[in-house]
C-alpha cells in the first residue's frame, strides 16, 4: 500500500519510487496509488498498477497504437516499461526513455533498455527510429506554446524521414467540474494552453520538481505542430482519449 504523505515532502524521484515499490508489491495487483498535486491545490488519485498492466487491459487508443507501430522504437516516457515490455515481446526493438532514474533502473531491472532523458532533450540518444511512442497522455510532453517547438524538433531528429510519432492525450474541455473549467481560464487569460497544467508527484514522502504537462484538443495539437516537422496524417477517438498519429515529412 502506498505509505502516508501527510506533511511536507522532501524533493527527489517520487515517480521512480512508487514504481519501485508498486512493482516489488506485485505490479498491477499491489495496491500502490499515485498522486499527482496541481499548482492550485487539486490532488489527483490514481491506481499506480495501471502502469504495468497487460495489454488487454489498456485504453482502446493504446491498443490502437499498438497496431500502428513498425520498426524500431523509442518510448518517451517509458515509465516502468510497460509499452516497451509489450513491443519487446511482438519482436520490436525499442529504447525508453524517462527522467526518472527509478524509472529507468526499474527498466533495466525487468530486462528493458532504457536511459534518461527527457522529450525536450534526447541527450546521447541517436539513431533513425521507424516508430515514436508516448503512451498514457504522452503527448503532455510537449509541455506549452514555447516548450513544444523543442520537442518536435528533437524527436525528429532521431527519427527517419517518414517515421511515425503515436501519441494519445485528451481534450481538457472534457473535464466539466468547476475547479477545471476555472484553471483553463485562468490558463486562457495568461496566454497559456487551456490544458497546461504546473504539477509534480508525489510518495511517501517525496515530490517530485513542479513540471509543465498539457492535455491537448485537436486543435490545441495542430497548433503546436504547425511550422514542425511533423505533420498530422490522422486523429483516432476513442472512448475519452484519442491517438494523434503524425508523420515526418
Amino acid at each position: 500500500m502506498t505509505p502516508d504523505v501527510h506533511g511536507a515532502p522532501t524533493g527527489g524521484d517520487a515517480f521512480g519510487a512508487m514504481l519501485q515499490d508498486c512493482w516489488a508489491g506485485g505490479g498491477a495487483g499491489s495496491g500502490v496509488r499515485e498522486l499527482l498535486e496541481r499548482d492550485d491545490g487539486q490532488l489527483y488519485h490514481s491506481d499506480a498498477g495501471l502502469y504495468f498492466t497487460a495489454a488487454d487491459a489498456w485504453p482502446d487508443v493504446d491498443q490502437e497504437l499498438l497496431r500502428r507501430v513498425r520498426g524500431t522504437v523509442l518510448d518517451i516516457g517509458c515509465g516502468g516499461g510497460r509499452t516497451m515490455a509489450e513491443l519487446q515481446g511482438r519482436g520490436h526493438e525499442v529504447l525508453g526513455v524517462d527522467p526518472s532514474p527509478g524509472a529507468v533502473r526499474l527498466c533495466g531491472e525487468r530486462g528493458l533498455r532504457a536511459v534518461e532523458a527527457t522529450a525536450g532533450d534526447l541527450g546521447a540518444v541517436d539513431g533513425d527510429f521507424d516508430t515514436l511512442v508516448m503512451t498514457g497522455n504522452g503527448l503532455g510532453f510537449l509541455e506549452s506554446r514555447e516548450q513544444a517547438p523543442r520537442v518536435l524538433k528533437e524527436l525528429a531528429r532521431v527519427a527517419r524521414p517518414g517515421a511515425a510519432l503515436l501519441g494519445t492525450t485528451f481534450d481538457p474541455a472534457r473535464l466539466t467540474a468547476p475547479s477545471e473549467t476555472e484553471y483553463r481560464a485562468r490558463n486562457v487569460a495568461a496566454g497559456r494552453l487551456p490544458g497546461q497544467w504546473r504539477i509534480r508527484v508525489r510518495y511517501a514522502n517525496l515530490a517530485t520538481d513542479w513540471f509543465r504537462y498539457a492535455f491537448l484538443s485537436p486543435d490545441d495539437l495542430a497548433e503546436l505542430t504547425a511550422g514542425s516537422p511533423w505533420r498530422i496524417e490522422e486523429i483516432h477517438s476513442g472512448d475519452f482519449h484519442y491517438l494523434a498519429h503524425l508523420v515526418l515529412d
